[in-house]
């Protein structure tokens, strides 16, 4: 029975793989000019087959857990075109351009969802197999204006019985990813954490004026940690 289930998984993977896309860039930027406020994302059929593909735009929202909200864009940004089919063995792209009628005051975060559709088998093929294939980027944009930039600084550390927490913000225009992280902590007994400690933590994505808590179980390098530490923050900026 075990061997079964392996088998439908390992031909589901095959299956997948056989009409699978590729997509690119998974990160851009474009400005609110009229000569930068336009990129192209890419999309390549490397299969055998036709595929058919949506695309879609959504504004991009964090709260401090860093669960991320999407919510539909109103008129501020236009994509072409927003369904295709791609031939076998063939690559297409699609266009995004901000048409917004004002220049926005901090960076704007939207997601490009690519998302291929369900083929449809013939009757005969049908009901040989029922298997419907649907493989989803989401991707990252932003817009930004000149001149912006991020301000990530420590705010507060909170302490308690099972766990330690970190607040960061950005208070600048434009998002930071936390990248090479290093917290220096420095109190009763000095602390160095870096990227490996900070798994969770390192790589995140804080955006334009926002806030994030990061919460770390208080075991190992964490459990000398107390409230009246001082943390000073370091990382690669964007």
């Amino acid at each position: 029975m075990k061997r079964n289930i392996l088998f439908i998984i390992f031909c589901f993977f095959i299956s997948l793989n056989s009409y699978a896309f590729k997509f690119s860039p998974m990160s851009i930027s474009i400005g609110v000019k009229t000569k930068m406020n336009a990129t192209l994302f890419y999309l390549e059929n490397d299969s055998d087959q036709p595929i058919a593909v949506t695309t879609t735009l959504l504004k991009r929202e964090m709260n401090t857990e860093g669960v991320e909200i999407n919510k539909p864009i109103t008129d501020e940004l236009i994509i072409y075109p927003s369904q295709l089919i791609i031939p076998a063995n063939e690559k297409r792209s699609v266009k995004v351009t901000w048409v917004g009628k004002s220049v926005p005051i901090f960076e704007q975060a939207y997601r490009l969802v690519a998302e291929q559709l369900p083929i449809e088998m013939d009757k005969e093929k049908k009901k040989k197999a029922s298997i419907k294939v649907l493989l989803r980027y989401v991707a990252a944009l932003y817009v930004e204006p000149d001149g912006l930039s991020s301000n990530v600084s420590f705010k507060k550390l909170d302490v308690d019985d099972k766990n330690v927490s970190f607040l960061v913000t950005n208070s600048g225009k434009k998002h930071q990813v936390l990248s090479n992280l290093e917290l220096k902590i420095s109190g009763k007994k000095n602390i160095e954490l870096d990227s490996q400690d900070l798994k969770g933590m390192s790589g995140e994505n804080v955006l334009a004026e926002s806030d994030r808590i990061f919460r770390f179980p208080k075991n190992g390098k964490f459990k000398d940690i107390q409230a009246t530490d001082k943390v000073k923050i370091s990382f690669e900026k964007n």
